[in-house]
């Protein structure tokens, strides 16, 4: 669980950084939507991984796009609920502010948080480029 309230964290940090006013709900509606994103990449990665592993895929492209939108409309709400409704993104925020060794790379924490949530967009594209059935 740490792991991913600090990628969160880092995501949440680098926008409340960047934006107009800090006391926006926009920094955290975008850091909300671009950790469902990610979420939902993975778990699109682990579906791919776990089809190609039985040797079945879905019988129409329509099926698969449907399925796609239900897993990020479904990570969407769920991220939504956790982080803004539970108020789960201020509890981080505030436990991550106060602690003691506070980084300064709030750069590379991002570009690094960025990466994890794009490595399985990656994966996805190499197995429509390289498995070709």
């Amino acid at each position: 669980m740490k792991l991913i309230d600090s990628l969160y964290f880092n995501i949440y940090s680098y926008f409340l950084h960047t934006g107009v006013c800090k006391q926006s709900f926009n920094a955290r509606f975008q850091a909300m939507y671009l950790f469902a994103l990610g979420l939902g990449g993975w778990v699109l990665l682990l579906q791919a991984l776990y089809l190609h592993s039985i040797n079945s895929r879905f019988s129409t492209r329509e099926a698969s796009t449907l399925f796609a939108a239900v897993i990020f409309t479904l990570t969407g709400v769920l991220s939504h609920y956790i982080f803004i409704v539970k108020g789960r993104d201020m509890k981080i925020s505030e436990k991550h502010e106060a602690a003691p060794g506070k980084t300064t790379k709030k750069q590379m924490n991002f570009l690094i948080s960025l990466g994890v949530m794009l490595l399985p967009y990656v994966g996805l594209v190499s197995f429509a480029i390289f498995d070709r059935r």
